[in-house]
């Protein structure tokens, strides 16, 4: 005698589910990921193939040497008076624009420090290496 048993174990998986769930996920994260606005400065990076050609004289030369001195057009400044400077040279440019040069000696946290001071005034920024 053969006993049959009652509950039936069935081996097919629908996928129908999990595929809408998918794509609504993807099309979640398309969605959200455009909405997200980055918190960056606009830089210029200049590539390692590019000629180089000589700086207008109205860009003013920010250097950054590796003991954390900062020199605008050869002239040594403070990071206070960084801005008032930067100010008073590019009064009246409509695309003020600095070149902040570095020594690879110097830290990053000095650099961004010279870049949050041109961001708060809405320049753009030319960043180079010695």
């Amino acid at each position: 005698m053969a006993l049959k048993p009652r509950n039936r174990v069935l081996d097919n998986f629908a996928m129908s589910g999990m595929t809408d769930i998918v794509f609504l996920l993807l099309i979640f994260f398309m969605l959200t990921s455009t909405l997200i606005a980055p918190n960056a400065l606009k830089m210029l990076l200049p590539s390692r193939g590019q000629v180089t050609v000589e700086a207008e004289p109205t860009i003013p030369e920010v250097i950054i040497h590796s003991s954390s001195r900062i020199t605008v057009d050869g002239r040594t400044v403070s990071l206070g008076e960084l801005g008032m400077v930067l100010e008073a040279r590019l009064r009246g440019d409509p695309d003020p624009t600095i070149k902040v040069v570095t020594s690879p000696a110097v830290t990053v946290g000095d650099a961004v420090r010279i870049m949050n001071v041109a961001a708060e005034r809405n320049y753009t920024v030319v960043l180079t290496q010695l």
